[in-house]
Formats: C-alpha cells, structure tokens, sequence
C-alpha cells in the first residue's frame, strides 16, 4: 500500500549520516512506559518481505528532524505476521503502518504505506500539542466536525472510561453521519448497543439488538449480536423469547466469556429469575 514513491536511490545514500535512538519490540513494554512517562506510543508495524518498510526504518525515521520528534513519544517496532490480534484490533491491512496510541493502547490514528517525512511531522507535532487522546480527538473534531471516524473513536474512548452517556452520544454521531452502510457505521451501531445493554432500558436494548440483526443479517458479529439480544430480552422479563434464542447460538459460542454468559443466563431462566 503505498502512496508516494520516494527517490530510494538518494535515501540509500544519505542513510549514513543519520542516527536514531533504540526502538522497543514489546508492546506490553512500550504500554507500561507510555503510563509512566505519560506519553504517547508510536507502532512501527512492518513485514520482514516489504521493501518500504525498511526504507522507512533506515531512511526516513532516522531523519534528524524526525528523530527528534519521535523522540517524545515511546517508540516500538513490531513485525506485523507475527501479531495477528493486533492487525485486527487496529484494523491493519497493508505494510508499512504507523500506528499511534496512548498508554492504555487506545487508537489514536494511523499512516498507511509509505509515510513521508511531512506526514509524520505533521502527524506527531499535533498529536504532542494536546494533552491526552480525548483532547486530541476533540481538536481533530472541530478540524472536520462530521468526521464518522472521529466520532465513533471518541465513543470508542468514553465507553472504556465508563462515560456512557457520552459514549452513546458519540457512536450516535457515527451512525448519522455515515453516508453508506459501512463497516464503522456497522461497528458504530453495535457498539451503541452495547451502551444501551449495560446503560439504560433492557427493554430499549432488546429493541436495538433486535434492529441490528435486521439490517445486518450478515454481519461477522450476528452470533453475539444475538447472544446479547437474548439477554437483553431475558433482563427485560421475555424469558420464553430469551431461553429460544439463547439455546439456539450456544454451539456456536466460541469465546469462554460468552460461553459462561448464556450459560448462567439459562441456568437464571430455568430458576425463575
């Protein structure tokens, strides 16, 4: 994946006269780090077989100017092929990937394929000006106040501080601004759903959870999509709907937690409760 084609040959060249400081290989490390120093973590997300992956290593990060940047943030390099969980948590789908987080690994924003060096400047010099992912956020929103991604992000950061007003609002956003039925606007719903399970009306979720499964009837998460469908239903007293649907996904439960879930929300069912 790669935007800008860069005069390699001269790069190659000019490698010898820049140096940069050590780069980790341990995320939980660089997390660790990232909470104590209070700083922010820049992911160097490579593949031992991508050619501009180790222009970017060799070339560009060692910039005296990017060096120097870069060095206010806690800086970890990773090879892609061997984090699979990571690829898919922050949507990873090409070589090279920047990825920038905080400390608690929230996702504050990425450069896909080959990064000039403008573009991690620009980046990195806006992500130092705020004083945490939220302010950042906030700042990026009022840059583009219709931004789905923003909003679905800030929702993504509430919902884990347990702000559910707030996180509801946000992934609300999402949902409306989103032009098409798009993956983010997929997401955006089922995480408001998750909200609205945890705060608010059963009644309401069991609604909403029913909604989701109708206009996504093929979504990737339609198995737990219903599994809090029926505990949504079970919590709002419609326990013969509930136990029907509960019993019709346990098989297919992979995760323990959602094993665990419908299993005592059965069990409940057959106690009366």
């Amino acid at each position: 994946m790669v935007r800008k084609i860069l005069p390699v040959f001269f790069l190659l060249c000019t490698s010898a006269l820049f140096s940069e400081s050590p780069w980790g290989s341990s995320i939980q490390k660089g997390f660790e780090s990232a909470k104590q120093d209070n700083k922010f973590i820049i992911v160097d997300v490579f593949a031992d077989w991508c050619t501009y992956c180790l222009v970017l290593e060799k070339e560009i990060f060692p910039d005296p100017e990017v060096s120097r940047v870069l060095d206010s943030f806690v800086k970890v390099r990773l090879d892609g092929e061997e984090f699979p969980n990571l690829r898919k948590k922050y949507s990873i789908e090409g070589y090279p990937t920047i990825l920038f987080l905080d400390g608690d690994g929230n996702y504050v924003t990425k450069i896909s394929g080959l990064a000039t060096k403008e573009d991690i400047l620009g980046i990195s010099k806006r992500i130092l000006q705020e004083p945490n992912i939220e302010s950042y956020l906030k700042t990026e929103l009022r840059r583009n106040v219709n931004s789905p991604d923003i909003h679905f992000r800030l929702g993504l950061l509430y919902f884990q501080n347990k702000e559910f007003e707030k996180a509801e609002l946000q992934f609300t956003e999402a949902i409306q601004n989103s032009k098409t039925a798009s993956i983010l606007k997929e997401n955006a719903y089922f995480n408001l759903n998750l909200v609205k399970s945890i705060h608010g009306s059963k009644e309401s979720a069991a609604k909403s959870w029913k909604d989701f499964l109708e206009l996504y009837p093929t979504s990737h998460r339609k198995i737990t999509a219903k599994l809090y469908y029926g505990l949504t239903l079970k919590d709002a007293g419609e326990s013969k709907l509930a136990k029907s649907i509960l019993t019709e996904i346990k098989p297919q439960l992979t995760s323990e937690t959602d094993k665990s879930m419908c299993n005592e929300a059965l069990s409940e069912i057959e106690r009366g409760f």
